[in-house]
């Protein structure tokens, strides 16, 4: 390994210049916690009223391996979403990109160093459809815009306040002979006229150790959280209309094999939907389960 490690850092050096679009994270910024909302009647029981349904924002972080101020500003957003009621209110996706600012290491580039890459073609796509030059950035419920991280808190707790429509829950089955995971997606919404939107499912890994370049050199058993690995929806996400009333409905079922390189129980699927008006509901749940999950399955 000590051989990879010169190699690595022998490689990027010529590279230092090319860092300037890693955006500086003060301080100040890098500990940012807010007291979170209180939501309403969240009961979710069935009577002739539609109960309301408790919110939950999606988080789009960017960040790479190469940006030596991602690892800040990461740290500060596990604060803000403990903050605001931790992974259930919050869901946060890192999506590794900037490759070709010398920002982030893909798989390729991974192999050639003897270490994992965590960037994908998919954050790649999604890096450059937001304008993105630089990290770390964030997009909260696809309405708020490209946003710097000093923006994030008060963004997402102003997310947090905005009444749902939607309700999710996803049943998950894995089978671990064929790496084979089937994602059922259930939902209600508290419109009368119903949802329109787009569902999307999304594959995300905890507690990778990889290497990471920081601010005095490179850690080499860096741990990271929320990496996006893959969608078993397409880019844009599959069609869906989610019915009014009380009782969740079926809404989409995808299937995804998973890399030999991943590891199931340390996994979790991302279920969100989204139309032009952004993201109306998320919901994070662990990849390998028994029953039923979100807001029905925990009534």
């Amino acid at each position: 390994m000590i051989k990879y490690k010169s190699i690595f850092c022998v490689a990027f050096a010529a590279f230092a210049a090319l860092f300037a679009s890693c955006e500086q994270v003060g301080e100040n910024e890098r500990y940012v916690a807010v007291v979170p909302s209180e939501p309403g009647d969240t009961t979710g029981s069935d009577t002739a009223v539609v109960d309301t349904v408790l919110r939950a924002v999606l988080v789009e972080e960017f960040s790479g391996q190469l940006c030596v101020n991602c690892p800040a500003a990461t740290e500060a957003l596990e604060t803000m979403q403990e903050a605001n009621g931790g992974s259930d209110r919050v869901v946060v996706v890192s999506l590794h990109a900037g490759v070709g600012q010398m920002l982030a290491i893909n798989e390729t580039m991974g192999q050639a160093l003897g270490y994992q890459g965590l960037a994908t073609d998919f954050g790649e796509q999604l890096f450059s459809s937001y304008g993105l030059t630089s990290e770390p950035n964030a997009v909260i419920n696809r309405n708020s815009g490209v946003l710097g991280m000093g923006q994030w808190a008060t963004n997402i707790v102003s997310a947090l306040r905005v009444e749902a429509n939607v309700s999710l829950s996803a049943r998950t089955s894995y089978d671990a002979a064929s790496r084979s995971l089937t994602v059922e997606v259930l939902g209600r919404s508290t419109d009368e006229g119903g949802y329109t939107g787009n569902v999307h499912v999304w594959l995300t890994e905890d507690s990778i150790v990889s290497i990471q370049r920081l601010e005095d050199g490179y850690e080499y058993d860096h741990v990271f959280n929320n990496i996006f690995r893959a969608s078993a929806t397409p880019m844009a996400g599959e069609a869906v209309s989610v019915p009014y009333g009380n009782e969740p409905q079926l809404l989409h079922t995808a299937t995804f094999t998973l890399n030999e390189v991943w590891r199931p129980e340390h996994m979790a699927v991302v279920v969100f939907v989204d139309n032009a008006a952004g993201v109306a509901q998320a919901l994070r749940v662990p990849l390998v389960q028994a029953a039923d999950a979100g807001e029905d399955a925990a009534e």
